[in-house]
């Protein structure tokens, strides 16, 4: 079962849960078959290289298992795990010559590097060891026995891995694009097409921690539409909802690629601006402003104007208190007489080195 307190950053709506999952089921299936193995060939067909190459595929997967519990690195665990997958399976094939059925086992990689690495990693790995694989069939055809391997069989592996490569590289894809759009429809506004709250958030805690990780400044900046409760009354819920999806368009209009945009909730939107210290959000918080009430004028022939909170942190903070800084600004603005940008002088600073300040002083 995963571990979510080892990868805080996976989530089970995250399209990577499953790869873990997979990662730990992988590892586990493995220890446990290969020691069976093992004594198999130890004990009952006393072949021993064989079983010495189950007992290293027995302790290798249990050696990632324990590594990818204790530093949450699955990405590399899973690269880790494959590779020793390769090693064993060409070491069993080298050791049997192709006797007995052992081209079965090379169908077990394709499948299981294509769920662990994803779509392109798994195309690259499954192409190399099919090449690697055929090439060294090939070259066995002239020196082991022609009952135990044949050009036939050869050409059935290799159609086989080749089948096998297309099919799991086709359900990768449709299943990526699949979440991919359960994603996008489950974290993006219905009417402005805007990201939503949740997916704000989660953007939002993320970039906080590479900003602390980096010690780089995060800005962010609530806007509210001026008396849009006086709008919905006096001209309709749809004359509203076209306001808002004017904003929104004028919105992503004046974003820079890295900031990003979305619904707050009712009127207000939220923008995040990653690595953008005071000077830089006010600059592009007046600019929304002006902007935002010739586009909406032009679109709807409305006057309709927006005022803006904006607070930044430095390093990691929490985001709940930068998100209150930068809404103690919007209220500012608003007491301001509306149609203006409030700007909070001070950086939000993480609370272990606010208490070492005020300590110090």
């Amino acid at each position: 079962m995963l571990s979510l307190t080892k990868h805080p950053g996976i989530n089970k709506t995250d399209i990577r849960y499953r790869q873990v999952s997979m990662l730990y089921a992988t590892l586990i299936i493995m220890a446990c078959y290969f020691a069976v193995l093992a004594l198999s060939n130890l004990l009952y067909f006393k072949h021993f290289p064989i079983a010495a190459l189950d007992i290293f595929g027995c302790v290798s997967a249990s050696l990632v298992y324990y590594y990818a519990r204790v530093t949450g690195q699955f990405h590399r665990a899973s690269w880790i795990i494959i590779t020793v997958l390769m090693l064993v399976l060409g070491g069993f094939l080298v050791l049997t010559q192709a006797a007995a059925y052992a081209l079965m086992w090379l169908t077990l990689l394709p499948p299981i590097a294509f769920f662990l690495l994803g779509l392109r990693q798994g195309s690259y790995v499954t192409g190399f060891y099919a090449v690697a694989v055929l090439l060294y069939l090939w070259r066995g055809v002239d020196e082991w026995e022609l009952g135990k391997l044949t050009v036939g069989a050869v050409l059935n592996i290799g159609e086989v891995i080749l089948i096998q490569w297309f099919i799991f590289r086709h359900y990768e894809k449709s299943r990526t694009e699949a979440f991919q759009l359960l994603r996008d429809s489950a974290s993006t506004d219905r009417l402005t097409r805007l990201w939503n709250r949740v997916r704000l958030d989660e953007f939002l805690q993320d970039t906080l921690a590479q900003a602390g990780r980096a010690e780089l400044f995060t800005a962010v900046i609530l806007l509210d539409i001026d008396n849009f409760k006086a709008i919905n009354d006096e001209r309709g819920h749809l004359y509203g909802d076209t306001v808002l999806v004017s904003l929104a368009k004028e919105l992503r209009a004046c974003v820079r690629q890295t900031d990003r945009v979305g619904r707050w909730g009712g009127e207000e939107f939220l923008i995040i601006c990653p690595a953008t210290d005071i000077d830089g959000a006010r600059v592009l918080a007046e600019k929304i402003r002006l902007s935002v009430a010739e586009a909406i004028m032009r679109d709807t022939q409305l006057a309709v104007t927006v005022s803006l909170g904006l607070a930044v942190a430095r390093g990691e903070v929490s985001p709940n208190a930068l998100l209150q800084a930068a809404d103690e600004q919007l209220y500012r603005a608003k007491d301001q007489g509306r149609n203006w940008v409030s700007v909070a002088t001070q950086y939000v600073e993480p609370a272990q080195r606010l208490s070492l300040v005020n300590s110090a002083q």
